[in-house]
Formats: structure tokens, C-alpha cells, sequence
């Protein structure tokens, strides 16, 4: 399960201001049009963490969403270490 927390880079106490600013921060840093002298694999990458940065967003800046999220989030238990690890390792080097 994604955090989408430490996706945006927030704490879990975070406000609605807070969540925006780090929202537009990431979507900045990761925007195609801000990636003019980048590699294609580099691109590739600011693509995938822009969609997990819009997709983090989303959930977080709607009260239900976000209650959810963390309601189901607590409720995580890991029961096999090695998939959540793949699965984080994913998260940051997707295979292209």
C-alpha cells in the first residue's frame, strides 16, 4: 500500500494548506515542462512520480478519501516483508 503521506513528503497531521503547497511543490519539480535539458529515462521517471504525486493528492485533499486512507492504512499488516520491499523498490526504480 502506498503512503501517500511520504509520497508528498507530509506528516500525517498535515492541513489542507500544507498538503496543497507540497502538492504544487512536487508537481513543479516533476512537470514535463520544467524537464527541458533531461534524459528520456529521466523523463520517464519525473512522469511516473508526477502520476503517484496527482494520485497522493487526490486522496489526501478530500476529507473522506483521506479518512479512508488512513482508517485502511493503520489497519496494514505486512505479512510477506519481501513483496512490500519489492513493491517500494518499484515505487522508486519502475521497470521501464
Amino acid at each position: 500500500m502506498i503512503n501517500h503521506f511520504s509520497v508528498l513528503g507530509i506528516k500525517p497531521n498535515a492541513n489542507e494548506d500544507d498538503i496543497k503547497k507540497a502538492y504544487k511543490r512536487l508537481s513543479n519539480r516533476f512537470h514535463p515542462d520544467k524537464l527541458l535539458g533531461a534524459s528520456d529515462d529521466e523523463k520517464i521517471h519525473a512522469e511516473a512520480q508526477l502520476q503517484r504525486v496527482r494520485n497522493a493528492y487526490e486522496v489526501l485533499s478530500d476529507p473522506k478519501l483521506k479518512r479512508e486512507f488512513i482508517k485502511n492504512f493503520s489497519n496494514v499488516i505486512v505479512t510477506d516483508p519481501a513483496a512490500a520491499m519489492r513493491e517500494l523498490w518499484d515505487q522508486f526504480y519502475p521497470i521501464s
